[in-house]
């Protein structure tokens, strides 16, 4: 698999005007260049940042073609990889604006900040590469807290809930499938409310949801309660992942594993017309031995489960909604969509999907690199690019002349960029990878104007 730069991703737009199409290639491909940087400064000149500004005016810019070639693109490389089941995690990130006073649109991204919600989704292979942004969803509140009470908030069709992105976005997802791949959603509790059971199940989508409510079942039970009572299957070990919110590092958890079936009656403040009734697999996974706050997960799936080993499947699976966050930490720390200054909300949907495409691209270069390590280095990078690379680590004036691995690739572009590492850290994370890809690219344009290339 070959994995395009983020400039390659927006090569199929077609304005009508082949001047804006090279406009729009060229800024993505200095915005990848210096993504921590305005894009005054990553363009390099007020002239391309002013043009790439007017690209943003102009009548026949369309936001809705970026997404889609964007989205053809993810496309591409699902059927280049070969997969025949694709993760789809999916979840919501702020983007606070608050010192934006002046832009025009803006509303808020919670209680106390202007800013935008932005819900993401990625395609990732059944082990955790990344294959791509499949889509995008945008929503600012006009005002910064609902009055309405929560009773009358359940009552609102759910087509006028916030929540609602999650169905859509599944739809989206669902729709955009190759033929003969089968697609598995990944949510957290947010995305664990009964309509959006009801549409995966409807659309015949596979899922694994983490449950936050404990549900009626039709004995009258509860669903939590019911998993609590079943008896464990069986012990695993789990890779919890880094809780970068609590500052929590990575670590290997012993943990214990329970499954049943539980069918779950529909809410009575539910209008919509959906099943009244619905059948759904519990995996509950909870730590064992000696720790102070032991992780329990339950989860909701409709994964086919008859012993441990297909439980364990749904948690490895679920393990990968991480992925997730890890992307959009890259898109606020890394690209620094917090500092985007537009005049217009609409004009800042289009550059954070560009910043969107770039981290997606070195989230997928963090973790291709981590699960084929022995594959050539050219899937990422451009010949011109792992040449220098590795002119500047090992200091020789002779690269090589057949790409090397990936894993050695990420390793001179982590050490580009953290000089703090040490062998007992483990692999590169993504900081470090991305500060490295930036010191490379800035080398290479400093080389290119060096030989008139720029």
């Amino acid at each position: 698999m070959t994995y395009n730069k983020p400039s390659e991703d927006f090569s199929a737009v077609n304005f009508g005007d082949k001047r804006l199409d090279k406009r729009l290639e060229k800024t993505v491909a200095a915005m990848t260049e210096k993504s921590q940087s305005s894009i005054l400064s990553g363009c390099g000149s007020k002239y391309d940042a002013k043009a790439f500004y007017a690209l943003l005016s102009n009548e026949k810019f369309s936001h809705n073609q970026l997404e889609e070639v964007v989205q053809m693109a993810t496309v591409e490389r699902i059927k280049s990889s070969g997969v025949s089941e694709v993760l789809l995690p999916q979840d919501t990130s702020d983007i606070n604006l608050n010192g934006h006073k002046k832009t025009e649109g803006l509303g808020y991204s919670s209680n106390h900040t202007k800013g935008i919600q932005a819900h993401s989704c990625m395609a990732l292979t059944p082990d955790g590469i990344p294959l791509g942004l499949v889509t995008q969803q945008y929503e600012t509140r006009e005002i910064a807290k609902s009055e309405l009470t929560q009773a009358e908030k359940q009552r609102r069709p759910i087509e006028d809930k916030e929540s609602y992105r999650w169905i859509e976005t599944v739809r989206t997802a669902v729709n955009l499938m190759p033929e003969g791949v089968t697609p598995i959603a990944l949510c957290d509790r947010e995305g664990d409310f009964y309509e959006h059971y009801a549409e995966m199940l409807s659309l015949g989508a596979l899922f694994v949801v983490r449950i936050a409510q404990d549900r009626v079942t039709v004995d009258g039970n509860h669903s939590i309660q019911q998993i609590r009572r079943t008896q464990a299957c069986g012990e695993a070990e789990v890779l919890i992942p880094r809780d970068t919110r609590n500052n929590a590092p990575a670590r290997t958890a012993k943990m214990e594993v329970a499954y049943c079936a539980a069918t779950v009656v529909k809410p009575k403040h539910i209008s919509a017309e959906v099943p009244d009734r619905l059948t759904l697999n519990l995996v509950r996974i909870t730590e064992i031995g000696e720790t102070n706050e032991p992780i329990e997960w339950i989860l909701a799936t409709n994964m086919p489960i008859t012993n441990a080993e297909d439980a364990m499947k749904v948690v490895r699976y679920y393990v990968q909604r991480w992925k997730i966050e890890r992307f959009h930490y890259i898109l606020k720390s890394g690209c620094q969509v917090e500092k985007i200054q537009q005049r217009t909300y609409e004009r800042i949907l289009p550059v954070l999907l560009i910043y969107s495409v770039i981290a997606a691209f070195i989230l997928a270069l963090t973790y291709f690199a981590r699960n084929v390590p022995d594959a050539p280095c050219d899937a990422f990078l451009e010949e011109d690019e792992w040449k220098i690379l590795y002119r500047l680590i090992t200091r020789k004036p002779n690269p090589p002349e057949k790409p090397y691995s990936i894993r050695t690739a990420v390793a001179y572009l982590g050490e580009l960029g953290s000089f703090k590492h040490t062998p007992c850290n483990g692999d590169y994370g993504v900081k470090a990878i991305w500060q490295g890809l930036h010191r490379l690219l800035d080398a290479l344009d400093v080389l290119d104007r060096l030989t008139g290339q720029g």
